[in-house]
């Protein structure tokens, strides 16, 4: 075999690598974490874990909840025993996620200081230095953040022993949380992720096919999205649905309905900034965009239901509707009819033959249970017609009763516009307390039911 001159030795050497840049380093290893996740199959506790700290970060932050818990207090009189009592009971939370799914790190994805940290704890007696190993164990990921939650959970235990907790205080315990909290990496990696890869994927066939339908590669994507956020929701709630059945204390649920809450808003500014504008460059007709413009402003009225209708019913002392479990299913309800509205008629723009029964188990359409709100309004018209009539016969405790029961099992599917002043006449009959004033506000309220009997024929 003939001699063959080498001109350029580096043909038999592979490439060196790119250097790659810290955050890039750390994506690999965050992702790879990740997919160890997914491959213990724990996703589902991963997207837990990642809701009950983004609850508490709207807890903590948000105006609106102090304004419901505090009302008109000053800042300098307020009781947070509430806040901590919240803040320790999501603590508890937090500890047994972050114990489930706390893996040992592997030694070569270490950053050098870590590891060599790990190497002399390795090589140091523990009789020279026995506490040591309580303040540093680089062999997990979640080992330290762990120990500071289960102390701070202890110290917020002690603390609600006491009559008063301050503003100051509760301050104090919030500080010394996020402190801690952005110190490791892996959660603050975790709470900057907008979706989790297996958990915040779209399942369903129907919707799935309506997104590879679209050729528009931009379109696609934001289609995508939208949908990913929406069925999030009801993950959301079904979330909330499972803690409200196990957990004594209901109020756990509150940072979740908040959490919930800044959902519904992300989909709603998606839909305005980003979506709108895509579907408008297709060749839609006018007509169909407007349905899902109507419905996207009509969800947001729905939701009003819960931000201003449920949630300060559950804080109010003079609350009517004592059950303060079945005001948090209402929550559920509601925020499942609408989103399930929203997803439905999204979906019939790509694809008009498609309804709720396809998408969604056990559904019933708006147009079905207006039926079902018709037949039952047509009664409670025709009792408080009795009533006028037949003085001697019905009693106001019997109006009372069934107007208990459509607000107990029926209330929630009319739109936010009835809803709400069906509630205020409710209230009215409530204060009238059978005085001379209740025969007054009860006709009051049956023109209102006359009235809305006249749209359900006309519209629905």
């Amino acid at each position: 075999m003939p001699d063959k001159e080498i001109k350029n030795i580096t043909d038999f050497f592979s490439e060196e690598k790119p250097v790659i840049s810290p955050e890039e380093k750390w994506n690999s290893i965050f992702y790879s974490w990740i997919n160890k996740i997914e491959e213990k199959k724990m996703t589902l506790t991963l997207f837990e874990l990642k809701l009950w700290f983004e609850a508490i970060e709207a807890f903590f932050s948000s105006p609106y909840m102090e304004k419901l818990t505090f009302k008109l207090e000053l800042p300098n009189l307020r009781n947070y025993e509430y806040y901590l009592d919240i803040f320790t009971q999501i603590t508890g939370k937090l500890i047994s996620h972050l114990k489930t799914l706390d893996l040992k790190k592997d030694a070569y994805l270490l950053n050098f200081e870590e590891f060599i940290v790990g190497k002399i704890l390795e090589n140091v007696s523990t009789k020279s230095f026995p506490y040591m190993r309580d303040f540093h164990s680089p062999e997990s990921w979640f080992y330290s953040l762990r120990i500071f939650l289960q102390n701070l959970k202890n110290i917020s235990t002690e603390l609600q022993k006491s009559d008063t907790i301050s503003q100051k205080t509760f301050s104090s315990i919030k500080k010394l949380y996020h402190k801690e909290l952005t110190s490791n990496p892996i959660i603050i990696s975790l709470l900057n992720m907008q979706f989790i890869p297996k958990i915040d994927k779209i399942f369903q066939k129907d919707i799935s096919d309506i997104i590879l339908s679209i050729n528009d590669k931009k379109t696609k994507k934001e289609l995508g999205i939208f949908f990913i956020l929406t069925f999030k929701i009801m993950k959301i709630n079904n979330f909330i649905e499972l803690n409200l059945d196990k957990d004594r204390d209901i109020n756990i649920t509150i940072p979740l309905i908040l959490a919930l809450g800044e959902s519904i808003k992300s989909i709603f500014r998606f839909y305005e900034k980003s979506l709108k504008k895509s579907l408008k460059k297709l060749l839609y007709d006018k007509d169909s965009l407007k349905k899902v413009d109507s419905i996207v402003n009509e969800s947001k009225s729905e939701f009003k239901k819960i931000f201003e209708g449920e949630l300060p019913y559950f804080f109010s002392k003079d609350n009517k509707k004592t059950n303060k479990r079945n005001l948090i299913k209402n929550i559920v309800i509601i925020s499942d009819i609408t989103i399930q509205d929203l997803i439905e008629t999204t979906a019939k723009l790509f694809k008009p033959e498609i309804s709720g029964a396809n998408i969604f188990e056990n559904y019933i359409s708006r147009k079905e249970k207006s039926l079902d709100l018709k037949k039952k309004l047509t009664k409670l018209h025709t009792k408080i017609n009795d009533y006028f009539s037949e003085k001697n016969n019905i009693t106001p405790s019997e109006i009372f009763f069934d107007l208990n029961l459509f607000i107990e099992n029926d209330l929630n599917f009319l739109l936010y516009k009835d809803w709400n002043e069906f509630l205020n006449h409710f209230n009215n009959l409530n204060n009238s307390n059978f005085s001379s004033e209740f025969d007054i506000n009860l006709k009051s309220f049956h023109s209102f039911i006359t009235k809305l009997l006249k749209e359900f024929i006309k519209t629905r």
